[in-house]
């Protein structure tokens, strides 16, 4: 295999472009090297280069995509109906329809064999991964119904309906089948394709499984345990992200992009979750209590704002210290809700709450992205960088 100094030399002497130079490198790369080896063009200073949009070309065929995926919905639907397995009869099973939907899956893997295995295009290979993932889930979801919902229903299975069970066993073992389902469908798609943004889907329906798992024990004391699931996924992600990271501090590698969407997907759990368990308040608050998801325990919805502001200002400083803007960027919308409850006590009207929200979420992010590197070097001086910690705390390099 061509090596990176016979590239910049071809370069050099004007044989092919410095950008050819790196494209052909890429793909040199992933045909021989294991994952989490691949070096791509890297960025300088070790940023947080996603690679998975080169020009608008792959916009247009990511729209593509999901116009030709919904086709083939209408299209399975249109004939269904038409040789009249779609109906509300009580006789009428879901195997067509499940059929149908692994036909959709099955389309959407010929297409990824082409832009995400042989043309590497990473945001098509992204809609894919999602249109594939949801077209399988809903395939085995049809399987598992026949398999376990209609007998229930048929009163062929042993439900004890006196008994104080919040959900009948075969309900809850099906939710816990269609989440292995869709973490599996992701799992093998990664494997094949090896898409970075698989890792973090993967990351956060295999978090779903547990809590699937969790219902199936504990179906009364699921609710009241969401926020400690939340916790833990997230740090579970977070913990993986970092593994990932460790193998590429300069972020240059998969590896590197897979540890991006595994804090991507971390970060609202986390931050969800320590909310909920200090102030009674977050997400999980507003979905089961139908309340204020920034109101605490006895508190006002001020405190939980602050509560947030703090938990956000914790996920700054881990991100500065791990070279990670992702877990601030996953927890921008709720950033700026907590500071729109802060503004909300001015009693402005609603055009100077939006302008003030935005100013100051906006402010924030420009003065933290506009000190990030001295921020990172004030912090990281004592991290060599040759030393173990580097591995985890990429140091800052010194300032030109």
């Amino acid at each position: 295999m061509a090596q990176r100094a016979d590239l910049e030399a071809a370069a050099a002497a004007g044989v092919i472009s410095p950008e050819q130079a790196a494209a052909l490198e890429a793909f040199l790369q992933t045909r021989s090297a294991p994952i989490g080896a691949i070096a791509l063009p890297g960025p300088a200073n070790g940023e947080e280069d996603l690679r998975f949009i080169r020009n608008f070309h792959d916009v247009f065929l990511s729209i593509g995509i999901v116009i030709f995926a919904a086709g083939m919905t209408v299209a399975g639907f249109t004939f269904l109906n038409g040789a009249g397995a779609f109906s509300f009869d009580a006789d009428t099973t879901a195997w067509p329809f499940a059929g149908m939907f692994a036909v959709c899956a099955a389309a959407q893997w010929a297409l990824a064999e082409v832009f995400a295995k042989r043309r590497r295009l990473f945001l098509p290979s992204i809609v894919l991964c999602l249109t594939f993932v949801g077209f399988a889930t809903f395939a085995s979801s049809g399987v598992l119904g026949e398999l376990l919902i209609r007998p229930m229903v048929e009163g062929s299975s042993t439900v004890d309906l006196d008994a104080n069970i919040a959900f009948p066993l075969e309900g809850r073992l099906y939710f816990l089948l269609v989440a292995l389902s869709a973490a599996l469908a992701t799992a093998v798609f990664w494997v094949r394709f090896r898409l970075p943004f698989a890792m973090g889907q993967f990351g956060f329906l295999a978090a779903l499984s547990l809590l699937a798992v969790w219902f199936l024990a504990d179906p009364d004391g699921t609710g009241a345990a969401l926020p400690l699931w939340s916790l833990i996924a997230g740090l579970l992600l977070f913990s993986a992200g970092v593994a990932f990271d460790a193998q590429d501090p300069a972020r240059r590698t998969l590896a590197s992009d897979n540890g991006f969407w595994l804090h991507f997907a971390a970060a609202p759990l986390i931050l969800n979750g320590v909310l909920s368990l200090t102030a009674g308040g977050g997400f999980w608050n507003s979905v089961f209590a139908q309340g204020d998801p920034f109101e605490t325990n006895g508190g006002s919805s001020v405190s939980g704002a602050i509560i947030t502001l703090v938990v956000v200002i914790g996920l700054g400083f881990v991100s500065l210290l791990i070279n990670r803007r992702a877990l601030i960027v996953s927890a921008l919308l709720t950033t700026g809700a907590a500071i729109g409850v802060l503004v909300d006590q001015l009693g402005l009207d609603f055009g100077g709450f939006a302008a003030v929200t935005l100013l100051l979420l906006g402010g924030g992010v420009l003065l933290l992205g506009a000190g990030w590197h001295t921020a990172r070097r004030w912090l990281l001086g004592w991290v060599k960088p040759e030393g173990r910690w580097a591995r985890f705390f990429p140091p800052e390099a010194a300032a030109e």
